[in-house]
Order: C-alpha cells, then structure tokens, then sequence
C-alpha cells in the first residue's frame, strides 16, 4: 500500500480568519482548513468529539437528531434505540462534516474531550501522525484555495481536467489539448488516463469532496489498461488519504465510478454557508495585503447592505481582529450603495 504523507503545512493568519493548506512531499497542497473568529462558534469538525444532548428519535431513519452545546443539529445513527432516551447527554464523534443540505453525522463514543487547537484538530483528523513543518505563507494559502474553487485544473503532463459537482455525484472530464503523448493510442490514452485519474483523487482530497465520482476517460482502453487504470486509482486514492475507496473498472462507454465516504465540509460550501461573513473575511484579507504593502496608510473598510450585517453580526470579533493587526489605521462605514470595497485614504 502507498503511504499516505504530509510533509508540510502552510498557514495563512489574517484578521478573522486562518487558513491552512497542507502539502505532501512534492508540495502539491492536498487539504485544506479554515478557522473563523479564532473558532468563536465553530461547526462540528471531522474526528472531534464533542458533549450533545439527544433531542428526537427518527426511527424511520434509523437513527436520531442530537444537539452540540454550539446549537448544530447532528444525526446520529443507531441500529436500536440501545437504551438511549429523548434529553439525554451523550458524547460523539464526528463522522462526517454537515455540507449542502445535509447534517453533520456523529457516531457515540467515550473517548475523552479534546482541548488542542482547531489547527491541530485538523492536523490529527487528516491523518498526520507526527508534527509536519509549519510555515506561514499567505501566497501559497491563497493559491491552494484559488485552485479548489476552480472549475478545471492543468494536468501534470499537459491537457486540462474540467470539474463538476451535483446533488448526486462529480464529475470528471478529460481535454486532451495541448497534450502530446508518443506511442500509439491506446498507449497514449493510457498515460493520460493514469494523469487524470493521479489529479482527480488530489483534487477530492484537495476541496473535501465525497460520495460518488465519474472520469471520462479517453479511449481506447483495452482490457488490460482497464485493469491498470483500476490499480493506479486505488493507489493514487490511498495517497491522499482517501481510503477506503470502492473503484470500478472504465465501463464499455470509458465511464470510471468511484466512491469514498463524506469526511469533511467541501470548501465550496463553507463559502456558500455564510456568504455575507465570507465576503468580509475576503476584504479583511485584501485589506491586509494592501496595508502590508504600505505601512503608512490609513485604510477605510466601506461596507454595503449584507456585508454590513455581516459585520454587525460579528461586530465584537471583527473590531478585536482589526484593531490587532492595523493598530487603528483602519476605520468602518457602512456604505451608501451596496458595493463594499477597501478605500486608501
């Protein structure tokens, strides 16, 4: 089995936020982590455990909805009642991240609370085992992020692989553009097959993506590249930490089904949760850029309708963050239109 391993983690500190992209050994950044307002309110994490109160049984369902002391709903999932009855206090934990549309799913358990960081929790929940380096790099934060949200993304040996989610599964397209392969077709289609399918399981890993996946592969496969295509994408899932993973030969139409199970909550959604509160932690971050880049400016954060909810919302926590990193060089308004920018006085 390939081993999976993380050689190094990138962080990203700005007002409100930090953000983290952890790389393996060839620096490719394969997760990603965000933590808002210092963890002031944090969802439920993937691996951690956490106290929660059942509150109904969903015997239909096979199982039952609990609440954490954050107010998050949960589903557990139980074979039998097991004893449990409404209002109880249990302790979880987190299987699998809430995402679009659906809860976070907890499993009981009775291991002991956690108390270390919510970088660290993140570190132990995607798999490293021993400290890896951490450095601080805006730039390569940023890029890692900017790669996860993209629709298609440059393989390693030239062509493109396009992305597409829905509500049932994602799917993956090959363009061979600008790709020139030697040997004869079936070799060719070989090589980039194997590419797409290195770069589709990175990029599941990369935007905590699970649940079903269709690669388009290009033909012809024969049968005993079917076979190799197979071997190559259980190694290249294991590589990324995405075992366990149900992987299928191409199908007659080059079709490739894979599975692996939900752990996290993809980066898209994140985004989309709060979308407002995103928004102002994106001009935070382009404050802070601009006012690295001139340290003697001072800097007028004018924000428009629901950005400025946003940041009534988080009034408490976004003036703390402001005032530590700018030292009163930077001033709030709410803006007369909707549009909210950074404004250089």
């Amino acid at each position: 089995m390939t081993k999976f391993a993380i050689s190094r983690v990138y962080t990203q500190t700005s007002p409100g936020a930090l953000r983290a992209a952890a790389c393996d050994a060839e620096e490719r950044p394969i997760r990603l982590f965000t933590e808002r307002w210092g963890g002031a309110g944090e969802r439920a994490r993937f691996g951690a455990i956490s106290e929660a109160r059942l509150r109904s049984f969903a015997d239909e369902l096979r199982g039952a909805f609990c609440e954490l002391p954050s107010g998050e709903q949960v589903f557990l999932r139980l074979k039998s009642r097991e004893d449990l009855t409404e209002g109880q206090a249990i302790r979880l934990r987190i299987e699998s991240e809430a995402r679009f549309e659906k809860l976070a799913r907890g499993a009981l358990t009775e291991a002991s609370l956690q108390t270390v960081s919510g970088l660290k929790a993140w570190c132990a929940a995607i798999g490293v085992s021993s400290t890896p380096d951490i450095v601080e790099s805006a730039d390569r934060v940023s890029a890692a992020f900017d790669e996860a949200l993209s629709p298609s993304v440059t393989l390693p040996r030239g062509g493109r692989l396009h992305i597409e989610r829905t509500r049932a599964l994602t799917a993956f397209d090959i363009d061979t553009a600008g790709r020139k392969d030697k040997g004869s077709a079936g070799a060719r289609a070989l090589a980039i097959n194997q590419d797409a399918i290195g770069e589709m399981a990175r990029q599941i890993a990369l935007r905590g993506l699970g649940g079903a996946f269709i690669l388009d592969c290009v033909s012809p496969i024969h049968a005993s590249a079917g076979d190799r295509l197979r071997a190559s994408g259980r190694s290249a899932f294991e590589v990324m930490g995405l075992a366990p993973v149900r992987l299928l030969k191409p199908s007659d139409l080059g079709l490739l089904q894979a599975a692996v199970p939900w752990r996290f909550m993809p980066v898209e959604d994140e985004r989309l949760a709060n979308p407002e509160e995103t928004k102002l932690l994106d001009l935070m971050r382009q404050l802070q850029r601009e006012a690295d880049a001139i340290p003697t400016k001072f800097f007028t954060l004018s924000l428009g309708g629901p950005v400025w909810q946003a940041y009534q919302e988080r009034k408490s926590d976004a003036d703390q963050a402001l005032k530590a990193h700018f030292s009163g060089r930077v001033s709030v308004q709410k803006s007369a239109t909707d549009t909210s920018e950074v404004i250089g006085q």
